[in-house]
C-alpha cells in the first residue's frame, strides 16, 4: 500500500532534531476532544476549503452533485461529495483540496533525497499524524531503502508487536502521554490508556532515544492532579509540556467539523 498523507511540511524545526521533513499521515485510533490536526483523524478523504482563498468565482458551482452552494457565501455540502476531484482541479486559487492523498514510493524517496541535500546529517524525516502506526507496515517497507535520520510521533496506541517492529527502525521517538487516569483518558480520547502505558514500557526496553510529550489542555491535561500522576509514571524520562494551540478551531472549519472543546 502507498503512504496516505494529509500534509508534508518542509523545514520543520519542532518534530525532532535538526531541520526535518515531516509527513503527517492520515488516520488515528484516538478522537481527542482537543485534536490539533482533525484533518488527520480519518483515512477517508474529505474536501478542505480555505475560505480566505475563495474569490467567489462559482466555477465549482457547476458540480452536478450539488456539493458547492452559493447563497451569499460559499457553502459546502460534503455528504453529497463523491470525490470526483473536478472542483479541486477547476479552482483557480487552490481554495479546495483533499484532506488525504496517496504518496507513491518514488515520490517519498525523492523527498527523502531532497531532505538529505537540505539538512545534511543534522536533520532527517519525521512520521507524524494522526497516528503513523496505523500505517506501520507501509512505513516498515519504506524504511528498507531509507538512509536518513528517522523520527516518529506516536500516541502509543498500537499492537505491541507492530509498535516494537516500527520503533526499532527509528532513531528518535516522540511519545504522547496525555492523561494518567484511565477513566478520563477514555472520556477525552475515546480509548483506554492501558495499551499506551504498556507500549511506553516497550519503548523504554528498546533503548531508543525518546521524549515524552504532553499537550497542556486547559482544565483537562494541565490540572495539578494529572501532571502529578504523569510525573510519577514518567519518572526520570525526558518530558516536554506542549502549549495549547488557540488557532485549532480554524482547522475544524476548513473540513466542516464541529470543534467541541
Amino acid at each position: 500500500m502507498q503512504l496516505k498523507v494529509c500534509n508534508i511540511q518542509d523545514f520543520s524545526l519542532h518534530d525532532g532534531p535538526g531541520i526535518r521533513t515531516t509527513f503527517f499521515l492520515s488516520g488515528c485510533p484516538l478522537k481527542c476532544t482537543w485534536c490539533h490536526n482533525p484533518e488527520t483523524q480519518s483515512t477517508k478523504p474529505t474536501l478542505v476549503f480555505e475560505k480566505s482563498r475563495c474569490t467567489g468565482c462559482t466555477l465549482c458551482g457547476k458540480c452536478t452533485m450539488g456539493v458547492h452552494v452559493f447563497n451569499g457565501e460559499h457553502a459546502i455540502e460534503r455528504d453529497k461529495c463523491v470525490l470526483c476531484g473536478k472542483c479541486v482541479d477547476i479552482c483557480p486559487t487552490n481554495a479546495i483540496d483533499y484532506s488525504v492523498k496517496e504518496l507513491a514510493d518514488m515520490e517519498f524517496y525523492n523527498l527523502v533525497q531532497r531532505q538529505k541535500r537540505i539538512a545534511g546529517s543534522d536533520g532527517g524525516i519525521t512520521f507524524s499524524g494522526g497516528e503513523p502506526l496505523l500505517q506501520g507496515e507501509t512505513i516498515l517497507r519504506l524504511m528498507e531503502k531509507t538512509d536518513v535520520h528517522t523520527a516518529i510521533e506516536t500516541c502509543g496506541y498500537a499492537d505491541e508487536a507492530l509498535f516494537c517492529r516500527v520503533i526499532s527502525k527509528m532513531d528518535y521517538v516522540m511519545f504522547d502521554l496525555k492523561l494518567a487516569d484511565d477513566t478520563l483518558h477514555q472520556k477525552y480520547t475515546g480509548v483506554s490508556n492501558r495499551l499506551i502505558l504498556k507500549n511506553l514500557e516497550n519503548l523504554r526496553n528498546l533503548g531508543k532515544a525518546f521524549v515524552i510529550r504532553t499537550p497542556l489542555i486547559p482544565g483537562i491535561t494541565d490540572t495539578q492532579e494529572n501532571l502529578k500522576a504523569l510525573s510519577e509514571i514518567i519518572g526520570n524520562d525526558t518530558w516536554e509540556k506542549l502549549p495549547y494551540n488557540p488557532l485549532t478551531p480554524a482547522k475544524y472549519e476548513k473540513i466542516g467539523m464541529e470543534f467541541k472543546l
